[in-house]
């Protein structure tokens, strides 16, 4: 087998790239919200989370969406997994950064945000963990537009 032992070999681990059930309780401390950043640019390209920015650099050198004359700038550290996701909202959001296409793969030219940090709308989430999410993408939003939060 090509992928050796690791059975889910297009990515190095599924289970810390996404929390697709919401196992990740939200007030899990311990995570960043980074931009990947065009050389000398000031808004970014690319915004995520992550609780292992090392790590999370080299996947993203891995697939073309960190290169030569980029960088990734840690924009919040040592947050809760909730105020993680509702930040990381607010900067694609502010910054514009969904421009990634769904469908291709990861280049120098489609290398923006695919997809939210979560829905707005979202009502399979539970409404408890919905409102933590949304509280702190407000929170945010606030402070990027320079009010008070």
């Amino acid at each position: 087998m090509l992928g050796g032992f690791n059975l889910y070999r297009y990515t190095p681990n599924p289970v810390r790239w996404t929390d697709p059930l919401g196992l990740v309780h939200e007030l899990t401390p311990g995570y960043n919200v980074y931009g990947l950043f065009q050389e000398g640019a000031e808004k970014p390209y690319y915004v995520g989370i992550t609780d292992d920015l090392a790590r999370r650099r080299n996947e993203h050198i891995g697939t073309e969406r960190l290169g030569p004359g980029t960088e990734m700038m840690p924009l919040d550290r040592n947050v809760n997994y909730g105020q993680a996701r509702g930040y990381e909202q607010a900067y694609i959001e502010h910054y514009e950064t969904k421009t990634g296409v769904i469908g291709k793969d990861i280049s120098p030219t489609n290398r923006g945000n695919k997809i939210n940090s979560f829905d707005h709308e979202s009502t399979l989430r539970t409404p408890s963990r919905q409102a933590k999410f949304e509280g702190n993408y407000q929170t945010k939003s606030a402070a990027l537009k320079g009010g008070c939060g």
